[in-house]
């Protein structure tokens, strides 16, 4: 140190010694969730209809809602508003961030008589599929009052998703 920088009659500065937990490193991530963190993406729909796409905005929504109140699972809802001004990397990088470890997205059909849907689950650390199914013809039943096809989706994703390994 430059003593002759301090003013003349100063006591001396001694260097200061390193704590015990002020200086250690932090880690470089995170310690992983004690639940699956899962996003769940408004459901694309195939062709313009307007009804599809509402459908399937509602479909995500009702699904995050499910996953989010079991205690097994944490979920967010990532919004089509912000799909629709992001990049293509965007999932990517939400994923990144937030530590979410798995997406549920898929796709509403309006083929036929009555809407279907197609959903699967994927990991993202490698984005390959970890589970799909495909409600022919179901996509309003999953929307019923009594929620029987709702249920089953979401005990099928719940069993898909605490069978994988957490990152």
């Amino acid at each position: 140190m430059n003593r002759s920088r301090l003013p003349p009659g100063s006591p001396p500065v001694l260097p200061l010694e390193p704590s015990d937990t002020a200086l250690q490193p932090l880690p470089e991530t995170l310690p992983p969730p004690t639940r699956p963190l899962v996003a769940v993406l408004p459901f694309a729909p195939q062709g313009d209809d307007p009804a599809l796409r509402l459908l399937g905005n509602e479909l995500a929504d009702r699904l995050r809602e499910r996953l989010a109140a079991d205690p097994q699972v944490q979920a967010i809802l990532i919004s089509s508003e912000f799909l629709a001004k992001a990049p293509p990397h965007a999932i990517d990088l939400v994923c990144r961030e937030l530590r979410v470890g798995h997406l549920v997205s898929g796709k509403c059909h309006g083929t036929g008589g009555e809407p279907s849907l197609y959903i699967e689950l994927s990991e993202t650390r490698d984005w390959h599929i970890r589970w799909a199914d495909f409600q022919r013809g179901g996509a309003r039943a999953l929307l019923a009052d009594d929620a029987v096809a709702m249920d089953a989706l979401v005990a099928s994703l719940r069993t898909a998703l605490l069978a994988q390994p957490r990152r």
